[in-house]
């Protein structure tokens, strides 16, 4: 384990992938390096492991996927994470002598060196709720629900997404599709390329209606319907197993929600899955993790409109 351990964070330390909080991915379309990896040894295939990943994944909704992805490789039983610095300054704890350091990686820069709750000292009790963070709460956050699905539809036109509500009976959530050569919109005072459809039922309850968003969002960043930059994301045209690229995008949908504290349908088709079946499909680990964080940065934060979306 720890020869395998060191390839991973020298490798991402040399290609300096991204996390949640950071958008980038391989110029290439084959497996990342975690991806050939996980072939070789056959990390989290197992139903059951890719299920505790899941968990532990959702359990640090304050990190991006893919950093809880190599907090998981590192130390599966760890709790809370910090820097030595915020240890000290927001829980009044020190790092305890010896402690070893866990890697994850930072915006704009190599990595960040954290610690696990268990590996600091200090006399005041951790909060509950920052161990347990979805414990007690309203599971259809609808609110949450809405403010959140605002923020994405006003992030995605500078990825080429035109989102168009329809009239579709509740039994049809949505779909996303290539556009036409030669379509745009108007967006923040430009006319932008346009150069995917999302058309989603505007008669779904929010809640519904957020999970189906991620779901077409999810098949979209992970490549399935191919990419106009590589450099946003990859393109996996390639796969024509339907089961896979459903899969992906019901593990991208169920991840964002779940790391909010909301219940969606992906939830139950995950569960349904890895209950029936003792192997997860030969899916792209790496690739699900950046699609979920692209989207967690997109509510969060937002994107600027490159410069090769711009028309005017």
């Amino acid at each position: 384990m720890q020869t395998e351990y060191r390839y991973i964070t020298e490798s991402l330390a040399i290609n300096d992938y991204g996390s949640g909080d950071r958008e980038l991915v391989s110029v290439n379309d084959g497996p990342g390096e975690l991806d050939e990896l996980f072939q070789r040894v056959g990390f989290y295939s197992a139903s059951h492991d890719f299920r505790e990943l899941c968990g532990f994944i959702r359990r640090f909704p304050k990190i991006g996927p893919y950093n809880a992805l190599l907090l998981h490789i590192q130390r599966p039983g760890c709790t809370f994470v910090a820097t030595a610095k915020e240890w000290k300054t927001d829980f009044n704890r020190t790092v305890k002598p010896g402690a070893r350091p866990l890697v994850i990686l930072r915006p704009f820069g190599p990595v960040n060196f954290v610690f696990d709750l268990q590996d600091t000292d200090g006399p005041d009790p951790f909060p509950e709720d920052l161990l347990e963070p979805f414990k007690i709460h309203d599971r259809s956050r609808e609110a949450e629900c809405r403010y959140a699905l605002d923020r994405l539809l006003n992030a995605v036109p500078a990825d080429g997404i035109a989102f168009y509500p329809s009239d579709f009976s509740t039994a049809a959530a949505g779909y996303i599709e290539t556009a036409g050569i030669g379509s745009w919109q108007k967006f923040r005072g430009h006319q932008l390329k346009v150069h995917y459809n999302h058309v989603v039922s505007r008669n779904l309850p929010p809640v519904e209606m957020f999970a189906s968003v991620l779901h077409e969002l999810g098949h979209l960043y992970c490549g399935h319907l191919g990419t106009v930059d590589k450099r946003a994301w990859p393109d996996r045209k390639h796969i024509t197993d339907a089961g896979i690229k459903e899969f992906e995008a019901e593990c991208v949908s169920w991840i964002v929600c779940s790391r909010m504290g909301i219940d969606s349908e992906s939830e139950k088709y995950l569960a349904d899955y890895l209950d029936q079946n003792s192997r997860i499909p030969d899916i792209s680990l790496e690739v699900i993790l950046k699609a979920a964080g692209m989207i967690e940065t997109r509510i969060k934060k937002g994107i600027p409109v490159p410069k090769s979306m711009k028309i005017s």
